[in-house]
């Protein structure tokens, strides 16, 4: 990313970050990251103050898991209209014709999805990585990550903008593959039950409805059990 694209994107990342301080959406943040502490705290058999204690160790966690916690929040959440907290922002407050690239940036975070992925390659600052699972596809992604140990993946958003070029998130949490494993063999197991239930509790829900609805509660699931794993791997260090 070229020095004017980065001026961008840091603009309208700190716009963003000012808008979502504000009612409705800051109340609605701090909920997001309260059940994002209590979820972890409930896996590990921690209290909710030890898991605050550990983020707050080192001020590189700290930012590691606001940046896991707002990229969920600012993708997924809704208004009233249907909106992502994202797309409202878009729509109000930035113009396309003049930030471009800030906007491409934004577009394309929300258009993200969170993934676990595994590093196929690297040379020099350009890495091939894949959705752990999957053999295909693979993006190639300007990161810096060649210290990157090879049995370590990463949850986070492979962002798609405009010429083929990819960038990752910033939320970036590094998951040791077994971990990963687990929780990706988690969503698979807990599939059917959740669709049983929808189908249990709102009968009335067509196959596509249960299908977007499925696909919302495994999307929550995989944020929560990757930021309760990364943290985990804190407390057996």
């Amino acid at each position: 990313m070229d020095k004017q694209a980065q001026e961008q994107v840091d603009s309208v990342m700190e716009q963003l970050s000012g808008y979502i301080s504000h009612a409705p959406w800051d109340e609605w943040m701090a909920e997001v990251f309260e059940e994002a502490l209590a979820y972890t705290a409930d896996a590990l058999d921690l209290s909710i103050d030890e898991v605050l204690d550990y983020i707050d160790e080192e001020d590189t966690l700290g930012r590691m898991a606001h940046a896991h916690v707002f990229e969920h929040f600012v993708t997924t959440e809704e208004n009233e209209s249907g909106e992502t907290v994202l797309q409202a922002f878009l729509r109000q407050h930035v113009d396309p014709a003049k930030l471009p690239k800030g906007y491409q940036y934004l577009q394309a975070l929300a258009d993200s999805k969170l993934g676990i992925w595994e590093v196929v390659d690297v040379k020099g600052k350009t890495a091939k990585l894949k959705l752990l699972g999957q053999d295909t596809p693979i993006f190639d992604v300007n990161v810096d990550i060649q210290n990157l140990p090879k049995n370590v993946c990463i949850a986070t958003r492979v962002l798609a903008l405009p010429n083929q070029q990819n960038i990752l998130g910033f939320g970036l949490l590094p998951l040791e593959r077994e971990d990963a494993i687990d929780t990706l063999d988690y969503l698979a197991a807990i599939h059917g039950e959740i669709l049983a239930q929808l189908a249990a509790e709102q009968p009335h829900l067509s196959e596509a409805e249960r299908q977007q609805l499925l696909q919302e509660e495994l999307n929550d699931l995989l944020f929560y059990e990757t930021f309760a794993s990364w943290i985990g791997q804190g407390f057996e260090e």
